[in-house]
């Protein structure tokens, strides 16, 4: 050691930078107390539930907020929220996520470098906004509280400038509305009130703001009685085409004459064309369905569909008295797509000094031809709010943190129209601000951060008690939107466009979105619920057009259209129609940090592109997947049975075994088992991300995702059964079994049973041998090659507050461990325990996969008590274990596939 840095300096620079470290954290805005008389229901570590709602797509979705010692730990469904019905969807699930991630902006930037609110809004009032001078640019706005600010800066600025926009959006569907009836209005179709579907180009059980309510609604007419028909043509496999009774894979002229084959069969006049054999036979069979559940059937078309297109299915489902409801859109209903083109025309002509865009990522996502980037350098100031960074935020000369929902007082409206009051469920972890707060700032500079007070003054309709009630429900009563009638429509069809070669699809991505959710692990790992791609996606073709154009999956190749490329790997996918080439939206971020940057390819760059070419680059590149990892062994018959309606499983023979662990008979203890209706499942992964919410499963990355290492507790499995054109999804957990192939082979008896049937993992007797995992006929146990939980996905930022969100009831493994699902034990524990307190029979357990269903397929509980549901359930003729013949007696179990296939004509 130096004479000049010797172990007293060393000591004294330690102590000095402890200090410096103490000085610079941020104290509470009030004095925090121990308590001296605990309150009787704030037990440490205990669970709180608080009612409130997080956005989607500008949509309010009510959840429950689940919180331990201040943190919120998980999000669960609000059971009288018409858009959430007491479960979740994947985005809900990954919203709870964006609350703790470290990228986060933290702090106001600007010119000078880090600033504070009063600089920006100094700079903002700098230059005075004058008669068209200033612009806003929102995402979808239902808010009433933020829709009367915008409307009070109308009033204040005169000219202001303001345009709503999503990438996703409800143009044409208006349009069509429109030009069928002369309103433009949106559909709300009523499954529970439809025998016959027919989806043209549209997934209504897939991801969308409105996905939940749709998802109960078709779940529940499905087990009502004779199961609904539901008849899908769609370019690209997506959740409602596998979950059709038929469908059919179409182009877009494809679509559009089906457009017309169906209205000459439905009464009206139709251009004459041919149609392929399956498409005629389609359209053939779905008009006879339709006519003969007239007052219960219905049409549906996509959203990226043409409006006249939309304008068909008004004509049509008039014709059929059709179980749907129309609203007029909440906030406006304008043209997104031609605001956004005349305000981009606007600032490139210098029509506006002062752009705040609030919540919306334009740069990213808007089409290429609007040069979306280059309108800001002409701006002469830009400001850009939003809660992690974002293309549009790196471009603008001053960035506003956005608080996450959670910690502001906010109200939405759903896509009903029920207003909901959200209410924090935690302080603002970083200087940042609400949304109204930000429009706050532009009409005053010296407006103050109290969204609460907003909202209030929105509500103060509301005396006390109604507003409280309203804020411990997260729904205002009596708040929806009336339906509308719906006019005389006149008949309008699609154009039948040449084919001149492979058309482009771009559809959202399940996990996504429109990008917005690309930022979140959560998000990034969850496997796509068609190709189970992963940390990024692929070009999607048909095995025809791969062959013609001497492509194998994972060849890497260029997409061309309109002068703009973008390059990504090839793969062959199921479903998918001859001539199209499909591209999910929400990847290719840049300058967004480091779990989003250069993940996949920017499909927006290829809006309106139209026909495209390809061209092979000679590399290689696979994507990452998780679809061939858990292939299980046996007969694909019994696996994933399927049965036409009233149909029955055949009764499976007893299989002698010589593994231990018999059931439990005549004990006390509860028995538990899980029974999964397959019949109902959407595919929508709302239960894998949830179980990794609950169960501190970790986040490992696309490297060690690639190796095949995926740790999710859940999976949900897609198969196709071509002999009765037929295909599903089976979510597959730990089985628990009764006679657990895992537990002989581990040699310190670290897989265990208990008396209640569960098969119990003990962490801190597994020394890794991963014989069990090799012994599980399901591949359902997971193993940490390294420790997981310390690692980072989020490159340089900070990731300690990651651990502020981890349940405190469930152990964090680490490096050697095996873990697996575990029927969410600690809740097990919890009812248990309550019980025991209240001197009263164990109660219901909810496991966190099932509360997160749209569509309950998932039904937990002791088989111990015949009266159970779940004892209903596993009595139901439909009724099958996997992979049964093993002799494993999974207490896991499943109702089959129904496919409610052609009645004779």
């Amino acid at each position: 050691m130096s004479a000049t840095l010797d172990r007293r300096a060393i000591l004294r620079m330690i102590a000095a930078g402890a200090a410096a470290s103490v000085a610079g954290c941020k104290a509470p805005n009030a004095k925090i107390y121990p308590y001296v008389n605990q309150p009787e229901n704030a037990l440490p570590g205990s669970i709180v539930r608080y009612a409130t709602a997080v956005p989607f797509a500008g949509y309010g979705r009510g959840v429950t907020g689940l919180v331990t010692d201040g943190r919120p730990i998980k999000l669960e469904g609000l059971a009288g929220h018409p858009a959430s019905l007491g479960a979740t969807d994947l985005f809900t699930e990954t919203a709870l996520l964006d609350l703790y991630d470290p990228q986060r902006l933290q702090t106001v930037t600007g010119p000078p470098g880090v600033a504070d609110w009063q600089s920006a809004a100094g700079a903002i009032h700098a230059r005075p906004p004058q008669s068209n001078r200033l612009a806003l640019l929102t995402g979808r706005v239902t808010s009433p509280t933020m829709l009367a600010m915008i409307e009070a800066l109308r009033a204040r600025y005169p000219g202001f400038r303001y345009v709503a926009w999503e990438p996703i959006n409800d143009d044409n569907a208006l349009a069509g509305a429109e030009q069928a009836t002369g309103k433009r209005m949106l559909a709300r179709p009523r499954f529970e009130a439809a025998d016959v579907v027919v989806a043209i180009g549209a997934d209504p059980l897939g991801p969308g703001p409105d996905q939940v309510a749709l998802a109960r609604a078709w779940a529940t007419r499905r087990r009502a009685g004779p199961p609904p028909r539901l008849y899908v043509a769609e370019p690209s496999l997506t959740n409602t085409g596998t979950m059709a009774d038929r469908r059919t894979p179409a182009t877009s002229a494809d679509l559009a004459r089906l457009c017309h084959r169906l209205a000459t069969l439905l009464g009206g006049e139709g251009i004459t064309g041919r149609l392929t054999p399956p498409l005629d036979d389609f359209a053939t069979h779905a008009a006879r369905d339709l006519l003969v559940a007239r007052g219960r059937a219905m049409i549906l078309v996509g959203p990226r569909q043409p409006p006249a297109m939309h304008a068909f299915a008004a004509w049509a489902n008039a014709r059929l008295a059709a179980p749907i409801d129309w609203a007029a859109p909440i906030g406006g209903d304008a043209p997104m797509g031609q605001g956004l083109t005349q305000l981009s025309a606007a600032l490139h002509a210098g029509e506006i000094d002062t752009l705040v865009v609030l919540d919306s990522n334009p740069v990213y996502a808007a089409p290429a031809e609007l040069d979306f980037a280059g309108a800001i350098k002409r701006t002469p100031m830009t400001i850009a709010a939003s809660m992690l960074p974002t293309e549009t935020s790196q471009a603008a000369d001053w960035i506003l943190p956005l608080s996450h929902p959670l910690e502001e007082w906010n109200d939405w409206r759903a896509p009903d129209g029920t207003a909901t009051i959200a209410q924090p469920l935690v302080d603002r972890f970083y200087d940042t601000r609400a949304a109204s707060d930000v429009l706050a700032l532009l009409a005053d500079p010296a407006a103050d951060a109290d969204s609460h007070r907003r909202v209030r003054q929105t509500w103060a309709t509301l005396d006390g008690k109604a507003w409280s009630a309203a804020v411990a429900s997260a729904v205002v009563p009596d708040s929806a939107g009336t339906p509308r009638s719906m006019p005389a429509a006149g008949l309008a069809l699609p154009t039948v466009a040449p084919v001149r070669g492979l058309e482009l699809e771009l559809r959202p991505s399940p996990t996504l979105w429109d990008g917005r959710r690309a930022s979140n692990a959560w998000a990034q790992e969850c496997p796509d619920p068609i190709t189970k791609e992963v940390w990024g996606s692929s070009a999607r073709l048909n095995g025809a057009d791969m062959a013609a154009l001497g492509l194998k999956d994972g060849d890497i190749v260029d997409l061309h259209a309109g002068g703009r490329s973008i390059r990504l790997p090839v793969r062959i996918t199921a479903g998918q129609a001859k001539g199209v080439v499909t591209v999910l939206t929400g990847y290719g971020r840049s300058r967004s940090g480091a779990v989003a940057d250069g993940v996949g390819a920017n499909a927006w760059a290829l809006a309106k592109a139209g026909d495209i070419a390809i061209t092979a680059t000679g590399e290689r590149r696979p994507t990452i997947s998780t679809e061939k990892q858990f292939v299980l062994d046996g007969d694909l018959a019994k696996i994933f049975p399927i049965l036409a309606p009233g149909e029955a499983m055949p009764k499976p023979k007893p299989e002698p075994s010589l593994l231990p662990n018999p059931p439990a008979k005549g004990a006390a203890a509860p028995q538990w088992a899980m029974v999964i209706d397959t019949d109902v499942c959407i595919g929508c992964n709302a239960c894998v991300v949830a179980c990794q919410a609950e169960n501190n499963v970790p986040v490992i990355g696309p490297d060690e995702m690639a190796m095949g290492r995926d740790m999710h507790w859940l999976r949900v499995d897609r198969y196709d059964v071509e002999e009765k054109d037929a295909s599903g999804f089976q979510p597959v957990p730990c089985m628990q079994c009764e006679k657990a192939p895992c537990e002989p082979v581990c040699p310190v008896e670290a897989s265990v049973h208990n008396s209640e049937g569960l098969n119990l993992q003990v962490y801190n007797r597994c020394i890794g041998t991963r014989t069990c995992q090799a012994n599980c006929p399901y591949k359902v146990r997971r193993f940490n090659f390294f420790d997981y939980s310390e690692r980072s996905v989020w490159g340089d930022a900070d990731d300690a507050s990651i651990t502020a969100q981890r349940n405190p009831d469930v152990t964090v493994r680490g490096r050697g461990v095996m873990e697996k699902c575990t029927y969410c034990i600690q809740r097990i524990s919890a009812a248990e325990h309550d019980a025991d307190a209240n001197h009263t029979p164990v109660g219901e357990v909810v496991t966190a996969c099932q509360a997160a269903c749209p569509t309950q397929a998932i039904t937990f509980g002791s088989i111990a008590d015949e009266d159970s549901i779940v004892s209903a359930k596993k009595a139901d003729p439909r009724h099958y274990g996997l992979l049964e013949d093993l002799g494993t007696k999974p207490r896991t179990t499943y109702l089959a596939r129904t496919i409610n296939g052609e009645d004779e004509a």
